[in-house]
């Protein structure tokens, strides 16, 4: 990772998490604070729009009081007369008084004066069912004061007030008990008055509590809810507080009758302003606070880009290029901080690695083993003078050339393995091959190879020491060879011949087809006994002779000893080998020059066996020739082919 992604995966976090605190905090204290402000300030309206409604109740109670506690009513209701009506309930007094009806009952329930100045439908607010019309409407508020207590002196001897659901529309009912001026005498009945909420009250409402309101149906009281007014004689209110969206905050007011049982509700509901104000001030904030920090950000980056990245990529640069060149530049020293010191320090240091480098290589040209360094890919990366001098080449036809181009091709495979075995940490590697010279020569070098790692740790290649081993290997070839020649033939002898049938008859792949001559010297025993053993040894060695000149490439011919040869023919069936046998019959019965004489008598008797028609392992075929040969002595001077009555 570059130290400009460093650098950022190093601030990027340090202020998501700055960014991020700031947003819980304000999220977690600000903005829970400011919400609390907007939740008391409806609350507040809430308890004012209560008052303001238990003002106007008590209110019309008192007025409605002045009424009923007054001889003249009392005496009206006993003996109703016009005279009070036209005096004391015309429709510009229920007016004044801000009264939508008025009506007077006896004792017996019965409605003994009345008068009605209701709001049209359209004016009137509807929660709930279809608003009844007039006279319906009339009868149904009747019977709800009756139904809710109007007569019940006992419980309510000085009146009540309740906000009631008469026919699909709210009503603020009022009733008291009518009696004598001081309140003193039983009631005799009672004056049941009342205001029927209409849109226009409901707007004045809202400018005096400075809040939405909605006039809504009730519902079934849940936990949710919770008393502002216990319910009494004049009822009760609970509240709810509802979460009416993301910009607005809201509260159900209830209203119960006496008997607790819900009436309506009032929704109340005003903006969260200073909880939006809030969060449009945090976001602000946020926002400029972000670009301050990039602005800071950037500007940090700027510097460190100026003073400390850029300085840092000029100094990885050059000394990447240190390692890739012989003889390196040195680090150019720019300025007078650390970044100079750290430059001389290492223009110090590459001085000294040249030192170093130039006694390392005059020790390896000094030394008399080669040396030499070759990447993963077998191209050489450098080579010691001892090394060009033992493959005839100079340093400058060695260096990015090819390994291969100084083995044959038989052996490149064979040097990239053991490359590779090195490659995978193998050690005590050894390689021994002929190495082309430029004139067409051979020489025989072997190397002990290991890895030759990279500056990062990475594996490079490998390196060997190179040793001349030419005098060795033909001394070894020597030594070999005496081990499997016979000395005064120059054929094969008998050890040699019991391998390389074994290996002739399994070879690689499989079952080999071969012919086997086995023959010897018919009356060799006579030049031995006549003319002495070296007339005997020089005949055997024109044995030899003539067999290596008249025998193909891939035929192989051996001595088994005293006079017995033997002959592998590859690939030869029995009309080949007999047709090689009649030639060697010609060839070996030519006279022998011993000196001044002519050797003229001897004969060969070949015998021949086939493989694996007569036999398939080497003692058996060897068997067949031997018994096939002899059958070839009966007729002297022959040769035969092994059937199983050759014997």
């Amino acid at each position: 990772m570059t130290l400009r992604k460093r650098l950022f995966w190093l601030f990027l976090p340090l202020l998501a998490v700055t960014l991020s605190s700031v947003w819980l905090l304000s999220e977690r204290i600000l903005l829970v604070r400011y919400d609390s402000v907007d939740k008391q300030r409806l609350y507040d309206q809430v308890r004012i729009l209560n008052n303001r409604l238990n003002f106007e109740r008590k209110r019309n109670l008192e007025l409605l009081r002045i009424y009923s506690w007054w001889d003249e009513t009392r005496e009206f209701l006993a003996k109703p007369n016009r005279q009070y009506i036209e005096e004391n309930l015309e429709l510009d007094m229920l007016e004044h008084i801000g009264l939508d009806f008025v009506f007077f009952l006896n004792p017996k329930g019965e409605v003994v004066a009345q008068k009605w100045q209701l709001p049209a439908p359209g004016e009137r607010i509807t929660a709930g069912p279809s608003p009844m019309s007039r006279e319906p409407l009339q009868a149904a508020i009747v019977s709800r004061a009756k139904a809710v207590g109007a007569l019940d002196f006992a419980s309510s001897p000085l009146g009540f007030t309740q906000m009631l659901m008469i026919g699909g529309s709210p009503v603020m009912l009022i009733s008291h008990p009518i009696s004598s001026n001081l309140g003193t005498l039983p009631p005799n009945g009672a004056m049941v008055a009342g205001i029927v909420l209409g849109n226009a009250r409901l707007e004045h409402l809202q400018l005096q509590v400075g809040a939405e309101m909605k006039v809504s149906a009730s519902t079934v009281p849940n936990a949710s809810w919770r008393a502002l007014t216990p319910p009494r004689a004049n009822g009760g209110v609970l509240l709810s507080e509802v979460r009416a969206d993301d910009t607005r905050r809201r509260i159900d007011m209830m209203f119960l009758d006496s008997r607790a049982e819900p009436q309506f509700r009032i929704q109340l509901s005003t903006p969260r302003q200073v909880f939006l104000q809030g969060q449009a001030a945090i976001r602000l904030f946020l926002d400029q606070a972000l670009a301050i920090l990039l602005s800071v950000l950037a500007l940090a980056y700027l510097v460190l880009e100026l003073w400390i990245i850029r300085p840092l990529n000029r100094l990885n640069r050059e000394a990447a290029s240190i390692g890739q060149n012989h003889h390196p530049e040195r680090l150019s020293e720019v300025g007078a901080d650390e970044f100079r010191r750290l430059t001389g320090e290492l223009n110090r240091m590459i001085a000294r690695l040249e030192r170093s480098e130039e006694r390392d290589r005059a020790l390896l040209d000094a030394i008399r083993e080669g040396y030499f360094e070759m990447d993963s890919a077998g191209r050489f990366l450098m080579v010691n003078a001892a090394f060009c001098k033992m493959v005839g080449r100079n340093e400058d036809e060695l260096v990015g050339q090819p390994c291969g181009m100084l083995l044959n091709r038989e052996d490149v495979a064979r040097a990239l393995g053991v490359r590779n075995q090195a490659l995978r940490g193998e050690t005590e590697l050894t390689f021994s091959a002929p190495f082309k010279r430029p004139d067409g020569s051979l020489v025989i070098l072997e190397t002990n190879m290991s890895v030759l790692p990279s500056v990062d740790g990475e594996l490079a290649g490998v390196r060997g020491i190179i040793r001349d081993i030419s005098v060795q290997v033909a001394y070894q070839n020597q030594l070999l060879g005496m081990a499997y020649q016979d000395a005064l033939t120059g054929l094969g002898n008998r050890k040699a011949f019991s391998e390389q049938l074994a290996q002739a008859l399994h070879g690689p792949a499989g079952q080999q087809i071969l012919a086997l001559l086995y023959f010897d010297l018919d009356k060799f025993k006579q030049v031995n006994d006549q003319l002495g053993h070296a007339a005997g040894d020089a005949v055997l060695g024109a044995v030899g002779v003539r067999l290596r000149n008249h025998l193909r490439g891939q035929d192989k011919a051996y001595r088994l000893g005293g006079d017995e040869f033997a002959v592998i023919l590859a690939n030869a069936d029995a009309t080949h080998a007999l047709q090689i046998a009649s030639r060697l019959l010609g060839v070996l019965g030519e006279p022998y020059e011993f000196g001044t004489r002519s050797i003229d008598y001897i004969t060969p008797s070949i015998g021949i066996a086939l493989a694996p028609r007569d036999a398939q392992d080497p003692e058996a075929l060897t068997r067949a020739a031997d018994q096939a040969m002899y059958a070839a002595k009966r007729q002297r001077n022959a040769c035969c082919l092994y059937s199983e009555t050759s014997g």
